[in-house]
């Protein structure tokens, strides 16, 4: 498998959980914030997902590195500002090193920070303009939070499943995070399809019962395509699913 090079260790994931206080304004407000993005250097994609109850809202942006991001948040604009007065914002994560300016410029939004700790992203199909496309709505994306209970055991676990998924068609990346205290973790994995998913969920059972042997899930989130089968398979797991709302990936 293809190591993880230093350019892929210097993109940076930020998601948001938040709940809508007015759904129409906040629509209007995302459709420029990206617009925006899309046109921005380094801002690689914005991933928007709606829960089932139409209630609840999360952001998934990823940059090209620390430059993109600070960029980014610098450019705090009307739409920014609308779209905020627009949701209840619960909790914001970062993945990945940022520079000391754009902590202050996250302060106020006490972020929860996380380091690089492992994975691997492919080159997959984008698009030149922004908004979701009919391919991307076939891309699935899972988050999974834990802890750890057994970090070395963990550890080949991950170096498993990352090696199996890298070797597989479709699975488009994985992505580990670890917090600085060395306690938690989260892992983002995209899948081109609900086949690909299924498959590898089938062919790496023993690597993922080893995943979860050495950890303590605090929760799966799957977004993206919905199906009863993908449904079965994660039951254990009592997952929340979220749809795609909007967005893009360049």
């Amino acid at each position: 498998m293809s190591r993880p090079t230093d350019i892929e260790k210097g993109k940076i994931f930020v998601t948001m959980n938040a709940t809508f206080e007015d759904e129409k304004k906040c629509s209007v407000a995302m459709e420029t914030i990206v617009n925006d993005a899309h046109a921005a250097y380094g801002v690689n994609s914005h991933f928007w997902f709606r829960s089932k109850d139409c209630k609840s809202l999360f952001v998934l942006e990823q940059y090209e590195d620390k430059i993109a991001l600070r960029r980014a948040i610098r450019r705090f604009t009307a739409a920014r500002i609308s779209f905020f007065r627009s949701i209840k914002v619960i909790d914001v994560s970062v993945y990945g090193s940022i520079s000391k300016s754009s902590q202050f410029m996250f302060a106020a939004l006490r972020p929860q920070y996380m380091e690089y700790y492992g994975g691997y992203s492919k080159i997959v199909a984008k698009a030149s303009t922004a908004g979701i496309k009919d391919f991307e709505r076939n891309r699935i994306l899972i988050a999974t939070n834990a802890r750890f209970k057994d970090e070395e055991k963990c550890k080949v676990a991950m170096d498993g499943l990352v090696e199996e998924a890298y070797a597989a068609h479709g699975v488009n990346s994985h992505s580990w995070f670890r917090s600085k205290e060395g306690k938690a973790l989260f892992v983002l994995e995209q899948y081109a399809d609900k086949e690909t998913l299924m498959e590898h969920l089938m062919v790496n059972s023993s690597s993922r019962t080893a995943f979860f042997e050495s950890v303590e899930v605090d929760g799966v989130h799957i977004y993206g395509t919905e199906s009863d089968t993908v449904e079965s398979m994660f039951d254990g797991l009592n997952p929340t699913y979220m749809a795609y709302y909007g967005g893009y990936s360049k």
